[in-house]
């Protein structure tokens, strides 16, 4: 046992000197069927050239990563021919980033806690490189409210199809969560972040003429998010993202005028009433939004 901790040991020590690999994730912690993102950064230390999986190249290389749960056991890969890598040249001395969707490669649907490795091999290399390890929860939130959603038809005479629009609370490593989750009874076709869990206000939820989801979220004291969501194909998408601040009473999602819209508010001005951006982590910011 001792001489195979050593044996592993000494690859690792190897294959560093010949990349240098880091593997990170945008959280710690996220729900289920949301997609984890993962950056792979990998620098050639080798001196020299390498070449991956190019089609028709005798220099072939991949990326793969070892999954397992908390219970030690393999986590099954969706696609084993997939190779992240393909087509790439690390020149000597070169780094490269690359963002993949991990659960897309790998079936990490079940709430468990993951450690995650990143391998990359390449036949002009004596030793496969590893990763220092990650670790990921994923857990299930709360469906705090749900509808169902019915989807608009090209054909005016066939069966209309529907999906069911969820409303969920989801506590991550940092506190508690609203998220949005779009799915049927057999496809979840998208697993959203919506903004911060505020016990002094209600999220308000609902579905225009054309089957879009509309979202009112409180996100600070005096900032309010409002995205709207649309099924194109069999994806979830986010078409709309606006933030307000109140205006003449408390805002509110309205249908009064015949569509929905947001009353008692006006748009608010970036750099003036917040400093946030909607790429931006709004729980980091909240604070500077009094």
């Amino acid at each position: 046992m001792k001489y195979l901790v050593l044996l592993s040991l000494l690859v690792c020590g190897f294959a560093s000197a010949q990349l240098g690999m880091k593997l990170e994730s945008e959280q710690s912690c996220y729900m289920r069927y949301e997609q984890i993102k993962l950056r792979l950064t990998i620098r050639n230390y080798s001196g020299n050239t390498l070449v991956f999986g190019g089609e028709g190249s005798t220099e072939r290389g991949r990326l793969t990563f070892v999954i397992r749960n908390q219970a030690n056991q393999l986590v099954t890969c969706l696609d084993p021919k997939a190779n992240p890598l393909q087509d790439i040249i690390l020149s000597p001395g070169m780094s490269r980033d690359l963002t993949l969707v991990i659960n897309s490669l790998f079936d990490m649907q079940r709430a468990d806690t993951y450690k995650i490795e990143a391998h990359v091999e390449h036949y002009r290399l004596p030793h496969i490189c590893a990763s220092e390890p990650i670790l990921i929860d994923v857990r299930e939130g709360i469906v705090w409210k749900e509808r169902v959603v019915g989807l608009p038809m090209r054909d005016g005479s066939s069966a209309i199809n529907s999906v069911q629009v969820k409303l969920m609370q989801f506590t991550d490593s940092i506190g508690s969560i609203w998220c949005l989750r779009v799915e049927d009874d057999e496809h979840v076709y998208g697993t959203f972040r919506l903004g911060p869990y505020m016990s002094s206000s209600t999220p308000q939820m609902d579905a225009d003429g054309g089957s879009a989801i509309h979202i009112l979220i409180q996100v600070s004291p005096r900032l309010y998010s409002y995205t709207v969501y649309s099924m194109i194909g069999e994806v979830v998408k986010l078409r709309q993202q606006v933030y307000y601040v109140a205006d003449g009473g408390y805002p509110q999602l309205s249908r009064a005028s015949g569509y929905l819209k947001v009353i008692n508010a006006r748009v608010a001005k970036l750099g003036t009433d917040y400093t946030i951006k909607p790429e931006r982590d709004w729980r980091k910011d909240a604070r500077n939004n009094p």
